[in-house]
């Protein structure tokens, strides 16, 4: 079967190495030829509920225009002839327009699975259908009083001439780089909901991680959505295993050098950071540096559990460890007078090295860390950012080559304000 749609190309512009396109196309042919896995794209939100896209069926129903889709294409460029061009749909992604697309594609997976019900055995095609894909009725996209509705209506029966009928209009990019792609994702969604600097590293980072699982690295990193996430969150793991979020929070407090938390509010817009931006896509954000920075953070990773045994496992998987030990490795590192990669990996394997080898001499005493902990757990205070001041403070202190103490820390962090 063909995964290719017809499209005509109405206008084309070069900019530098890349192409933009703006296309006109049909809609069921775009919704038939989507890949499997169309909405799983990495730096993409996942599909939420909006009850004002859910309406989306009935503006294709009356005809009305809905906005303008944009498209990344793998493909330098797209073949323009006179009887109009193709568009190979497995290599697209939807960088603006994935609520709309999923909306829609979930109507033709209805239609496509209806097979005469009748009112009583509605229910019983409801569950079918949430079997096929949960994610429809998750999302509120598909409920079982829509589905009544629709065969009771016999507007079930309608859905693909409706869609036949209708023609959506493309914007194409084609010869973007990773870099890119991932900046357009930022701006499109800018002017919809902000994006928090958390989401916006994960999008950062998601975009290389293919390309750093398939150089060997022994990292392995979980969702949330993962069944092995609670066993991860635990402790319950192998070394080089982390959960996602905190990979992330930890690897934005390296760079911000500070102590973060995984940010769901107070968004930052991409404009007002286009400086600090910048500087993280040319020298955080490069497939080899990353490569290289999962490399070290694996090693901390071991050095730790062998100097600590399963507690090592349960304490440097956590969140609030992950930010203050990196945030105070990243704070031993002069980023601004870095100006090129090479320089970049030199100092931060450096500044891991010499945590590596505080370790090994010293170690985390994590035993000793638990029990002072289990001390204060009763007193009125913000936990987690004691938590990691305090751990930023203790790797800080071992970077120094000192030898800090838990005890007098932890009395230390509590007279501070939070």
């Amino acid at each position: 079967m063909s995964t290719k749609i017809s499209i005509e190309i109405l206008a084309h512009k070069a900019i530098d190495k890349k192409n933009w396109y703006l296309c006109k196309g049909n809609l069921l042919d775009y919704l038939s030829k989507l890949k499997e896995d169309f909405y799983e794209f990495a730096i993409q939100r996942r599909i939420v509920k909006n009850q004002y896209l859910d309406s989306l069926y009935q503006t294709i129903k009356s005809g009305d225009p809905i906005p303008v889709l944009t498209l990344t294409y793998t493909q330098e460029s797209l073949n323009n002839t006179v009887g109009g061009s193709e568009l190979e749909m497995n290599d697209i992604e939807i960088l603006d327009g994935l609520q709309r697309t999923f909306r829609l594609w979930a109507y033709k997976i209805l239609a496509d699975n209806y097979k005469g019900q009748v009112d009583k055995e509605v229910i019983d095609f409801a569950k079918d259908l949430k079997k096929l894909n949960p994610l429809l009725f998750e999302s509120g996209v598909i409920t079982t009083s829509l589905i009544k509705d629709m065969i009771n209506k016999g507007e079930i029966l309608h859905v693909y001439n409706i869609f036949r009928s209708f023609d959506i209009y493309f914007i194409v990019w084609a010869g973007l780089t990773d870099k890119e792609v991932v900046r357009k994702m930022l701006v499109l969604n800018a002017g919809q909901k902000a994006v928090s600097p958390t989401h916006q590293f994960e999008l950062l980072f998601l975009h290389f991680f293919d390309s750093i699982r398939s150089s060997g690295n022994e990292i392995e990193l979980f969702r949330e959505k993962d069944q092995e996430a609670p066993e991860i969150k635990n402790g319950r793991r192998q070394p080089g295993q982390f959960m996602f979020s905190s990979f992330i929070v930890g690897l934005q407090s390296f760079v911000e050098q500070k102590p973060l938390k995984v940010i769901t509010e107070d968004p930052i817009g991409i404009e007002t950071e286009e400086e600090e931006f910048q500087m993280l896509y040319d020298l955080v954000f490069n497939l080899d540096y990353l490569n290289e920075y999962v490399k070290l953070l694996v090693s901390l990773d071991k050095v730790i559990y062998n100097k600590e045994g399963i507690f090592g496992l349960e304490w440097f998987v956590k969140e609030t460890t992950l930010s203050g030990v990196l945030a105070a490795l990243g704070k031993s590192i002069d980023f601004k007078s870095i100006t090129t990669l090479d320089e970049l990996i030199e100092k931060s394997a450096k500044a891991f090295k010499v945590l590596e080898h505080a370790v090994e001499t010293n170690g985390f005493k994590i035993e000793i860390y638990r029990l002072e902990f289990a001390n204060i757990s009763s007193r009125a205070i913000n936990f987690g950012t004691f938590t990691r001041k305090t751990i930023m403070q203790y790797t800080s202190d071992l970077l120094s080559n000192n030898k800090p103490n838990w005890h007098e820390l932890f009395i230390k962090t509590q007279g501070e304000k939070s």
